[in-house]
């Protein structure tokens, strides 16, 4: 019986190195090739222009800098949000309203997201409107740029309506799992209070439970695409965004960099991902 179930174990590995490593392997493979001359209808032989071209003029730093400053403020705001629903909410969630009204934002597609956030922040959006009604401006101009801005604060805003629900419904899971409730009840009985609780008992077995899908999901901000393309703005540009438009032009010859970036950015995030789950390993 063991045997069989060793035999199957190693059939499951392989089926996931052929439908999932092997593709990605290929791809980056394939894009390293293309971004070094090797391949591609302009290649000329092995180069490396291509890639100096790309961090010589520093937009792959820039633009690596301002997806991480993104991806830093945006999961921090949901991740916070998330833990006080989660703390303070407990009953709502596990039997009110709130528990189902939660899956329907998960329903939304990015592009959805961010066109509602477009509508709803530009300067003739619903809220300069609301804000114009009421006397805090006297002319619609007057109401600040939140879309198309420096600081992304659009950007930001559509991943935090995006990763609050799902992050919210991810620790009442481990909340009820850990049985946390078991444990406010015993440190009550101890003399602690609620804020001791919080601090001290809830918060870090819920971060350090759901660490690994808190990674992904900084991931998945990292690397987005619809949300900076539709209220990005065009001198801040994320790392997605970059690699695509290098990719549209019409001179075949930004295709390489493309290819590079992309590269660039995959061994980034594999690095990222391999550091952070070594480290969240030796802490378990």
């Amino acid at each position: 019986m063991s045997k069989t179930k060793a035999g199957a174990g190693v059939y499951l590995r392989l089926v996931f190195l052929l439908l999932a490593v092997v593709p990605v392997a290929g791809g980056l493979l394939y894009g390293l090739a293309y971004s070094l001359g090797v391949t591609g209808a302009l290649s000329t032989g092995f180069t490396f222009l291509h890639w100096q071209q790309v961090l010589g003029n520093g937009a792959l730093l820039h633009s690596l800098t301002y997806s991480l400053y993104i991806a830093l403020i945006a999961i921090t705001i949901a991740t916070a949000t998330a833990l006080f629903m989660t703390l303070y909410f407990k009953k709502s969630l596990s039997y009110g309203a709130l528990s189902y009204f939660l899956y329907l934002p998960l329903t939304i597609p990015a592009m959805v997201t961010a066109f509602l956030v477009f509508q709803l922040l530009t300067k003739s959006g619903l809220v300069s409107r609301m804000a114009y009604t009421l006397g805090f401006i006297s002319d619609l101009q007057q109401f600040p740029g939140l879309v198309h801005d420096a600081l992304g604060f659009g950007i930001i805003l559509a991943h935090v309506l995006m990763a609050v629900p799902f992050l919210t419904l991810l620790f009442h899971a481990i909340y009820q799992e850990q049985g946390l409730e078991n444990l406010k009840q015993a440190s009550e009985n101890l003399g602690a209070d609620n804020a001791y609780f919080v601090k001290r008992i809830a918060v870090p077995t819920l971060l350090k439970t759901a660490a690994p899908n808190l990674l992904l999901y900084f991931i998945f901000i990292l690397g987005s695409y619809e949300i900076p393309l539709l209220i990005g703005s065009q001198q801040h540009q994320m790392v997605s965004v970059l690699a695509v438009q290098k990719f549209q032009r019409f001179n075949l010859l930004d295709i390489p960099q493309g290819y590079a970036i992309s590269v660039a950015f995959t061994l980034f995030v594999l690095l990222l991902l391999s550091l952070t789950f070594k480290k969240l390993q030796r802490h378990a």
